[in-house]
């Protein structure tokens, strides 16, 4: 196979008339809000998780009070400027409408006015996560907030309706995403206003939220212009790169598939500790790893990827831990089968019949799905399917289910919980009982450990312990169905230059295309000689943190 020749064709400048096509099925509001709007740190592809954006520096207290000098020469896309006047209008509506995936809205104290650009954070305990956190703290034009406020829902914040109202190097043309709601397409254009140094070079970015998987595999792979980035599924690998129009770009990720249990008002057997081990234990993550999902991910205890920092090590300090679980409990298909049935004549059901549950997924998952109905299927477990187009669909039903107005029944549910916080908190946040995002009853026991790791910073020595305990609680309760941990998989313009991260975010501001893509070639043909195989894009995880 050749070499890529678009890296060396790309020159960093904007290209006027040039368009990227997008087509994101897993939380689409990601890529778009920090491409549209600007926050005080954004969310980058190293260590910490954070680079500055707003903010040219920071310091804290120990983690209880937040400071943050602020990058001058900002204005709005629409002329205004940003100031700390900006920040103390935002965070007062924050408060009325805040987001709800983590603690900070319930000890955030008051926000205070040092000079024109030095804002103070007060918060009412240590928050070790607070700049996590300020990924997601977005600011807005008066005039947006006036209309729509700040907006705040269980998933992150974003622009309700097109207009000049964000701080990011593209403004929000057409249409709308948020995690509860969005248009089947979203059109961005490049802010002609924008300040920073990393400004966008390509002109027009769409984003299909609705397609299906195969709908986008085919325009990305077999046509020439209507689909330049798009998941493909791991079966599709070797037809990606044999495309005259795309080439594969593969990356390690801190992604999680995320499965609950649905302890509120699901199937009252899921209330059982046996049958909840038995799911996990009768799917043989391995098989799903290595034929499912072909190799691509890695194995996981519990719903946490080994990717995250440290949590490797966690998982490798529990190892004596796992070899006790193990020989200490029923492995074996004929054990896990009899465990059912036990249940079943407990209960006064047919332990001939099978045990049936339903699961709730997005379409783009039956790849994963049938391997697990089959697995399931051998210990007395009927595993009814009830596949939606959208993620939004999921999610609604989801968010629904704390207050018991879930519209479709459901056992167990799956999504796509691809890392948007750049630590841990991003898988472990499904273990807060009564939040939207969890499936879980009131659990004191994991109302501590959610509150622990909100307040541990990532370099204490006290965080490898608590991930670690953490992991070991979750995994002995099998509080959710846990499942490998996949790669980052694309089918990719040839003439597109795009590498992929870590987690979920699609950088949109350093896409780039060569003179040959199709927005810039105009009626000329694709050439041949373009169109043959080109060499995996294959990062490493050390790469993708690069």
């Amino acid at each position: 196979m050749l070499a890529d020749p678009a890296p060396g064709e790309v020159t960093g400048e904007f290209r006027p008339g040039s368009h990227v096509k997008l087509f994101l099925p897993n939380l689409p509001y990601l890529a778009i809000s920090h491409a549209v709007n600007a926050s005080l740190v954004r969310p980058a592809d190293n260590e910490q998780g954070w680079q500055y954006d707003l903010a040219v520096s920071h310091s804290s207290v120990e983690d209880q009070v937040w400071e943050f000098q602020l990058r001058r020469g900002v204005t709005f896309q629409e002329g205004s400027p940003f100031n700390a006047d900006s920040v103390l209008l935002n965070m007062a509506h924050f408060q009325r409408q805040p987001f709800t995936f983590s603690k900070l809205s319930t000890i955030l104290e008051r926000v205070e006015k040092v000079d024109d650009y030095t804002v103070r954070f007060y918060l009412s305990e240590p928050y070790g996560v607070f700049l996590q956190d300020a990924i997601w703290l977005q600011f807005y034009t008066p005039a947006y907030l006036k209309k729509h406020g700040w907006n705040g829902k269980p998933s992150c914040p974003n622009l309700a309706e097109p207009g000049p109202w964000g701080l990011g190097p593209y403004i929000l043309h057409e249409g709308y995403v948020e995690g509860d709601r969005s248009t089947p397409e979203v059109v961005l254009k490049a802010n002609p206003r924008y300040w920073g140094e990393d400004r966008p070079k390509v002109e027009t970015v769409t984003i299909y939220t609705e397609l299906s998987i195969e709908q986008a595999r085919d325009l990305a792979l077999f046509s020439d212009g209507e689909l330049d980035i798009t998941p493909v599924p791991f079966a599709d690998e070797v037809e990606t790169v044999l495309s005259p129009h795309a080439k594969l770009a593969v990356s390690p990720s801190m992604n999680n598939y995320a499965m609950h249990f649905n302890l509120l008002n699901g199937n009252p057997a899921l209330a059982d500790a046996r049958i909840r081990y038995v799911v996990n234990h009768a799917i043989d993550q391995e098989y799903l790893l290595n034929l499912s999902m072909l190799g691509e991910g890695v194995l996981s205890p519990t719903m946490v990827s080994p990717n995250f920092p440290q949590v490797s090590a966690a998982i490798d300090s529990l190892q004596s831990y796992f070899e006790d679980y193990a020989s200490s409990n029923p492995q074996a298909i004929e054990s896990l089968r009899d465990m059912v049935r036990d249940y079943q004549r407990e209960q006064d059901l047919d332990p001939n019949a099978p045990l049936r549950l339903s699961l709730l997924a997005q379409e783009s998952f039956m790849f994963l799905i049938g391997d697990i109905q089959h697995f399931l299927a051998q210990v007395n477990i009927d595993l009814q399917i009830k596949a939606v187009a959208a993620e939004k669909q999921v999610f609604r039903q989801l968010f629904d289910t704390v207050e018991g107005n879930n519209e479709i029944h459901w056992d167990l549910l799956l999504w796509g919980n691809y890392d948007w916080y750049k630590h841990p908190w991003s898988a472990f946040f499904v273990y807060v009982p009564g939040s939207p995002w969890s499936t879980l009853p009131p659990n004191e026991a994991l109302v501590e450990y959610t509150d622990q790791l909100l307040r541990t910073p990532l370099a204490s020595d006290d965080y490898i312990p608590l991930i670690a305990e953490f992991i070991r609680h979750v995994h002995e309760n099998n509080y959710m169905v846990f499942l490998p941990s996949p790669n980052n998989v694309y089918a990719v313009n040839k003439e597109l230059v795009f590498n992929p991260g870590r987690s979920a975010f699609v950088y949109l501001r350093d896409l780039e295309v060569t003179g040959q893509h199709w927005s810039q070639r105009g009626e000329a043909a694709y050439p041949a000689e373009r169109r043959r195989p080109l060499q995996i894009n294959h990062r490493s995880l050390l790469e993708a943190s690069l």
